[in-house]
Formats: structure tokens, sequence, C-alpha cells
């Protein structure tokens, strides 16, 4: 039976409770009573309702819905470096996808097309209707079935403190927390649970930061940007608990001339004109150079130091400024009292993002600030005594991570007579001995991993660690961001329908229609209810046979688009 002669049958004889079932299986997305619900979701071509749930799609890989999941998710393709994670790779190739969408759409295959309309359809769906709780739970099952396979979410009962595993060739068992924060605020956890999980064989566990764009007042969500970042036995140190960081401007050799410099020829050598008092646009007998200073604790400061005074072509290098700027840059080529605008120089700068010059941001680099005394990883940070007991603590365990787990060269090599498996041993000891405490190395269990009593902390509980946005940021990968405006999703769906045949973008929107106009056939009040025949005023009737009317009419288009459409793509 074809779906127009069912709809139509039922249509005629609406007590035949099997027609009704066999009805109820061509609807693809939720029912809705109101039009302008309908309207309102009407993006050019409309998809049919996909939502990734906890145990259909998050924990029952094999499940059907899983299967359509993956079904329509699995043409996402993989982007970043071959050495990134999998995550990174996906989450890559989606933001940079959609930061051009008009250039890859033109490329992207119909399959390509569909899955990811498919995926901002969702997402955008999560983040925009749902708070980021909310949000948060629903993005594991999402991001685990990207994957398919055995990637899963993993289930609260399991005791496990990741919230997804993911499963790819190569990377058999890959376990990540996600968070999605409605602004780039702190990343938080149990300091026990994290300890815990090294300590029974853990190797890594991923984060994955979704921090969200929003409007103050409305909460009307405009962009998410993803973050990344790993933590390892080996770099532990380098994010719990760990010690203040820095930023500092990335400094290079740049070799120029006052005259091209002058004209912003010369990338990250930024000189103006002046007078005494500072540079100007234009004119003056001063030159001023423009440079990146580290300020502790601050980000980078921009500062204009005077270069020399313009004398006869050339600069006046005998005056104090000049001499204390040369040694600031460790200039090199003005040794005489004066040079010309010809001379070759050199000095040290702050390089600039994207080679910029003319005001451009300094490019940074996030590094442990320097210890107080020799054998002390740093100056505390916020969370280092609380959970380490002091940095003199924190330096000692570090010193007994080195011992216990070498560290791996810039080819990821291991020392001669290392193997993983020493390494994967000597973690399991380390960390079991923050956890417990070891009387045999005379170490005492972290403050952190203390319960209110005087026994360790339970699974759940214990000190909290803290990972600021600063550091995440500084330490982690930016894998893009997506923006998702009103305006640049209808844009993009408008955008993906062009590049689709008519016939296909037919078909979906009248399988919408069909299913909102069933919807509101079986919705009315008329009919038979459980204690008798249900009121049925002449409004209801109406409603219910235009809706009916709309529903034969709408599965006869659907079926004319599917026959065109398929037809056109064999």
């Amino acid at each position: 039976m074809n779906i127009d002669t069912l709809v139509e049958s039922f249509y005629k004889k609406a007590n035949d409770e099997d027609l009704i079932n066999e009805v109820l299986q061509f609807l693809v997305q939720p029912l809705t009573e109101d039009k302008k619900g309908a309207a309102a979701r009407d993006r050019v071509i409309r998809l049919p309702n996909l939502m990734a749930t906890e145990i259909t799609v998050g924990q029952k890989p094999g499940s059907e819905e899983r299967k359509q999941f993956e079904l329509w998710m699995g043409n996402i393709g993989m982007g970043g470096g071959e050495d990134a994670s999998a995550v990174n790779q996906k989450l890559t190739a989606v933001t940079e996808f959609f930061a051009n969408p008009a250039q890859h759409l033109t490329n992207a295959t119909i399959p390509e097309t569909l899955s990811y309309l498919m995926f901002l359809n969702q997402f955008v769906y999560m983040l925009k209707e749902f708070n980021a709780s909310v949000a948060g739970f629903l993005w594991e099952p999402f991001l685990a079935a990207l994957f398919g396979g055995r990637s899963e979410q993993v289930p609260t009962s399991r005791g496990d403190i990741a919230d997804i595993r993911i499963y790819t060739p190569g990377h058999p068992d890959q376990p990540i927390s996600l968070k999605i924060l409605n602004e780039a605020g702190e990343v938080k956890g149990s300091f026990y649970d994290l300890i815990d999980h090294f300590a029974k064989g853990g190797t890594s566990m991923r984060y994955i930061i979704v921090v969200k764009d929003q409007s103050a007042i409305k909460k009307d969500v405009s962009a998410v940007t993803f973050y990344e970042f790993n933590i390892t036995a080996e770099s532990f140190f380098d994010w719990i608990g760990t010690v203040e960081h820095e930023e500092v401007a990335t400094m290079g050799r740049k070799k120029f001339t006052l005259e091209r410099a002058l004209k912003g020829n010369v990338d990250g050598i930024i000189l103006k004109t002046g007078d005494k008092t500072g540079p100007q646009q234009e004119g003056g007998p001063y030159i001023w150079i423009r440079h990146s200073e580290r300020s502790y604790g601050k980000k980078q400061a921009l500062k204009w130091r005077p270069l020399g005074r313009q004398e006869k072509g050339g600069i006046n290098t005998k005056l104090t400024a000049f001499r204390k700027t040369a040694e600031i840059l460790n200039l090199e080529g003005a040794e005489s009292g004066q040079i010309d605008l010809n001379t070759p120089l050199a000095a040290d700068v702050a390089l600039f993002k994207g080679g910029g010059v003319g005001g451009a941001t300094p490019k940074a680099k996030y590094q442990k600030e320097p210890g107080e005394a020799p054998g002390l990883l740093g100056i505390g940070g916020k969370d280092t005594k609380k959970l380490w007991g002091s940095i003199e603590k924190l330096s000692a365990w570090a010193a007994l991570r080195s011992e216990l787990i070498k560290p791996r060269d810039e080819e990821g090599k291991l020392p001669p007579g290392v193997s993983d498996k020493m390494n994967k041993e000597g973690a399991k000891k380390l960390f079991t001995a923050i956890r417990d405490g070891d009387p045999e190395l005379g170490l005492e269990r972290a403050p952190g991993a203390s319960g209110k009593g005087k026994g360790k902390a339970e699974e759940g509980s214990g000190t909290q660690f803290h990972i600021s946005p600063k550091h995440y940021k500084g330490l982690g990968a930016d894998l893009g961001t997506l923006r998702i405006t009103e305006k640049e999703v209808v844009d993009f769906f408008r955008l993906a329908a062009e590049n689709m045949n008519e016939e296909l973008v037919v078909m979906f929107n009248k399988l919408a229609d069909l299913n909102d106009n069933i919807g509101r056939f079986f919705l009315s009040s008329c009919g038979t209810g459980a204690d008798g025949p249900a009121q049925c005023t002449p409004d209801d009737a109406a409603n219910r046979t235009e809706a009916g009317q709309a529903a034969i009419n709408d599965s006869k288009e659907l079926e004319a688009a599917v026959v065109s459409s398929v037809s056109g793509m064999k």
C-alpha cells in the first residue's frame, strides 16, 4: 500500500486502528499542532527529526536509532593534522566547513551536504533550546555517535569519570570529558577521581570544551568555540593544581633598514616619526619603534620606545634614550655615532599574529613563571596548597614523576631501555602514592585526595581542581569557532538547498509537511474518547478536514518527488 492510499483510506475510515498504526509508521518529525511553529522551523529545507539520546544512540551502538544517526552523520570529514586526536580532526573539519560554506558546498556531494545540514540542525537545537547542563548531557551521545562503531556515552553507573569513549583505528580506547560553558569559565572536577583514573591504569583524559558566545540579557547564542587539551600521566603536573603561568611575547630576530621599516615593509618592525613625547602619524624629527615587552600576570603590553633623532638623512645614536632602546632590542648595526636610513640593522622583536605590522597583536606563548628557589616548579597557583599541600610538596611529587615516568623525545621515542609497560607501571605507582600515600617513599597522601575525615576521599567527592580559561587556551588547542546566529544558519540551509536538485528539497519538505498535517488530523478533538464520543465543534471539524485533505495532497507530491529524485540519482 503506497503512502497516498494509506492517508486517503484513513481519511475515509478514521476508526480503523490498523490503518492508524500504518500511517504513524510514516511519521518522521515530531507532531505539531501549531502552523506558526512549523513555519518558524522552515529553513528552506526541513530535515527529519534526529536526536541523540542517552540510551538509544549514546549507550547502545547497535540500536536502530544509532544506525540511523550514523547514516546521517557518516559523511562528515576529518580535518586537522595527522598527529591530532580523532575529536580534534572531526571538530576541526566541522568548523572549517562552516567557516566558508559557499566554497565547501560547491564541491560537496549530496550525502556530505545532508550530513553537515543535519549536524548544524541538531547542534543548534541543543545549544539554543537548552541550558548548559542539559545541552552538555545531550552533547555526550551526540559526539560519541559521530564516530560510530563502538564509540559510546559512558553510563554513570560504570563509575568512569569519562563522559564518552571513542574507538577509532589505531586508537582503541580514548576517554573524553566534555564540558559546555555559557562563557569562557573554569573547568573543574574531582581531584580524587582524576588521580584514581590514573592509579587504575588510565593513560590519559582528554577534555573537549564548548564555550558559548551569547548576549548578556537575552542569552542568545551567536557562536561557539571548541577547545581541547589532553592530560596524561606525564603532563598531569602541568594542569592540576599547577603553578602560576604567564603570557610572554614570542620573540624573533629581524633584519631591517629604517627606510623600509618606516614604509611598513618589514614584518614585525613598526616605526613611526614624532616628537620627544611620542610617535605621531607623520612628521617629526624623532623615530620611535613599537615593541612588545613581558608583563608578569598581565597580557602583553605594546610600548613605543624612542629609537633616535633624525639628522642629515640618518639618526643620532649618541642619545641616552637610543642606547637604552638598543640594549633592550639587542640592536646590531648601529655602533657608530650616526647611521643613515639604509644602514642594515637587526633586532630582537615580538613576532605578530598573521605576520602583520602597524599595530597587530603580538604572538604570545604561555609558560610557567620561574621558581623562587632551586628545585621548585615555580610559584604556587590557586589550587596548589589545597591539592598538594605546598609548592615544595608539589615539586617533590613532580620529581618522583621524573623518576617513574620517562618522557619521549620529539620523535615520540622513549629513552633506551625504557618501554611503554615500564612507564605505565611507573604511572600507576605514582598516582597510587598520590591517592593513598606511600610509607616506603616517605610520602603522605596528597591533601586533595583526603576526605573530610581521616580516610581517603570517596569516588565523586574530595577537593575540586580548577583549570582557568587562560590556562586551557594557553596550553590547549583552539579547534575553531562555529557561528550559529539565526541569519547564518538560515543562509547555510538556503545555500545548501541551492546546491541540491529541486526534487530532493521538495521531497524533504513535503515529508515534513505530511508529518505536520497528519499530526493536526490526529490531534483534533474529533473522534472517540475513553468516555464516549468527544465533542467536535464546527471549527474542529473544519480544521480536521483541512488537515486531512492537506495530508493527502502532501503524500501525492511526496511520492512524485521521491520517484523523480531517486530516479535522477540512479
